[in-house]
């Protein structure tokens, strides 16, 4: 009896041991099961969260975002949170992953408190990250490489677009036409007075009975709106616009909390390179035949000249067109010498004209810049009509002779494009995009793509500045007895960085 008495001490002993054992390891797998079953949950709401990204501007912009104000127009994160609380709750609760045989939650695993410690929107920044999921999205579609020809073939045409455009801002036609009326005046007076002594011994040159002086015509066509000249007969400008207060880019807007994350670094010239490929291709121009009801349709232009109508963006593009013109086509007239031939023949026939031969020389600078102003807006015009303009003119693609200059307005009628070897109006709006700022130029593509969002059925209350992309949150969870902090984030970038 004493030997089993012994026996059942030793027993109880190391029962009570092992049970203590037991219970430890049972309260360390219940942490570590609740820690990882809170974890899964927490990540499981952030994943429902960015799961609700707006799928219309995925449609038609290719980028994710989820909506902030959930349709409202109004900011509520406190929504986004609640979304990860209670996804944590479900997965710890009786009824979730685990459960015990009574339905008891076996982890001991509940919510205390949270917060969201750091969000994302897709404003932040001028638009980086906007920019930098369209240079994810570019790059996957495109490939580095192809994006690296077509940026590096608008760079060469870029070099020569700018020095066009800066000796075209030197040149001032109407100045020259104004130098020209005020000469004419004065060796008018001075022939009266019987001063111009000079002009009685030039040789005498015969006038065509029929004769219209090309300088006249040019003076009357630059007293004309420049839409009126260049658009092609039958096509109507656009009257569309948007208010100020509807620009997403002048307006006052939310900003993200704690450190942002965008993941690609972008700041670099490819990155620029890329973004204008996807304006390019995302955004219409007044050549584009789709997307007509959209607010806004000459999108690109508007990117470029930043103005509130169509109508004053397009006239904003042609007179920039219209200066770089003018440069490459006064630069071919002074190199070539039959060119200069006729414009000398023609000055004669002018001076003959209007009995004032002494002004040879100044009617042959008119008529250089007037011959330049009329094939530039011929240029214009052949490019709004889907034509093609080489940058650099030949002989072969200049398209108004100088007999042809005092009936320009006739020619200009024509609703028809000249088949030639050149680049399109689309083209050369590339050009342009790549001489402005990046970060303006986001701006101004969020503004037209908020405008177009909020033109959709129920989306009146659309803003990009209440586009979350990327969420941090902190959970304070309770298990055993044991509390926790899980601090988890994520975004439509990660990944990527």
């Amino acid at each position: 009896m004493k030997k089993s008495g012994s026996i059942t001490v030793f027993t109880s002993l190391f029962l009570a041991v092992f049970l203590l054992v037991f219970q430890v390891l049972l309260q360390s797998v219940q942490i570590a099961g609740g820690r990882v079953q809170a974890e899964a949950g927490v990540e499981e709401g952030l994943y429902s969260v960015f799961a609700g990204y707006d799928r219309e501007l995925l449609e038609r912009y290719h980028v994710f975002m989820v909506d902030g104000s959930y349709g409202t127009g109004v900011w509520k994160p406190e929504r986004m949170y609640r979304t990860v609380k209670n996804c944590m709750e479900e997965s710890c609760r009786p009824g979730g992953a685990v459960t015990g045989v009574r339905g008891e939650n076996l982890w001991k695993c509940s919510s205390v408190s949270g917060a969201i410690t750091a969000y994302t929107l897709m404003s932040d920044q001028h638009g980086r990250g906007y920019r930098a999921q369209v240079v994810d999205y570019m790059k996957e579609t495109l490939g580095i490489q192809g994006i690296q020809l077509l940026m590096e073939k608008y760079r060469q045409q870029k070099d020569i677009f700018e020095e066009q455009e800066k000796e075209g801002n030197e040149i001032d036609v109407k100045q020259t036409m104004d130098s020209y009326e005020q000469a004419k005046k004065e060796a008018a007076q001075n022939q009266d007075s019987g001063s111009d002594s000079e002009s009685q011994q030039r040789t005498e040159v015969s006038v065509p009975a029929d004769f219209v002086n090309p300088l006249d015509v040019i003076r009357q066509l630059q007293k004309k709106g420049i839409l009126a000249l260049v658009v092609p007969p039958g096509k109507e400008v656009s009257q569309k616009g948007l208010g100020k207060e509807e620009r997403f880019s002048k307006r006052e807007k939310l900003t993200g909390m704690g450190t942002p994350f965008y993941g690609t670094e972008e700041n670099t010239l490819l990155a620029k390179g890329i973004f204008q490929a996807y304006m390019m291709q995302h955004l219409t121009d007044y050549t584009s035949t789709e997307h007509t009801s959209d607010p806004l349709r000459y999108q690109l232009e508007y990117v470029i000249g930043g103005k509130t109508t169509d109508q004053e963006n397009l006239k904003a593009v042609v007179y920039r067109l219209l200066a770089a013109r003018e440069a490459a086509n006064m630069m071919y007239l002074l190199r070539d010498p039959t060119r200069q031939a006729e414009i000398h023949e023609m000055a004669l026939v002018i001076c003959a004209a209007i009995g004032l031969p002494a002004l040879e020389g100044i009617v042959s600078l008119a008529l250089q810049a007037a011959w330049a102003f009329g094939e530039s807006l011929m240029d214009v015009r052949q490019l709004l009509a889907g034509g093609k303009v080489p940058l650099v003119k030949t002989g072969a693609t200049w398209m108004v002779s100088i007999n042809q200059l005092a009936k320009l307005t006739e020619l200009l009628k024509n609703g028809k494009s000249v088949e030639q070897k050149g680049m399109t109006y689309h083209e050369y709006l590339g050009i342009l995009l790549m001489t402005g700022k990046t970060d303006t130029q986001t701006e101004r593509t969020m503004d037209v793509v908020e405008a177009v969002m909020r033109s959709l059925p129920g989306k009146e209350g659309f803003r990009l500045d209440q586009g979350v992309i990327y969420l941090e949150t902190e959970m304070e969870v309770s298990l055993a007895g044991n509390t926790f902090s899980l601090l988890r984030d994520y975004g439509y970038a990660m990944g990527n960085g």
